[in-house]
């Protein structure tokens, strides 16, 4: 065999060799250890006053938008005026 082939022999058995000598991260240590969390603050979230505020203004939302649905969507046709009705 010439130098040539033997260096890339070489490297080939090198560059197994590094992968096949390396653990799995799964048997590193420090991975099955609990680690500190990356901070993302600190926001503890709405106090009750605050969920209330919320759930009512989603609840007006809602009702706004479904008065604008029944006034000027499809289902328009079917509403009447009662106090347009001839006595």
């Amino acid at each position: 065999m010439d130098s040539t082939s033997q260096r890339i022999k070489n490297t080939q058995m090198n560059f197994i060799d590094y992968f096949l000598s390396k653990p799995s991260v799964y048997l590193l240590p420090g991975t099955w250890e609990k680690q500190p969390l990356i901070p993302h603050g600190h926001y503890l979230g709405l106090p009750p006053q605050g969920q209330l505020v919320a759930i009512i203004l989603m609840l007006l939302t809602f009702v706004t938008g479904y008065g604008i649905y029944l006034a000027f969507g499809p289902a328009k046709e079917n509403l009447t005026d009662p106090w347009d009705h001839d006595d």
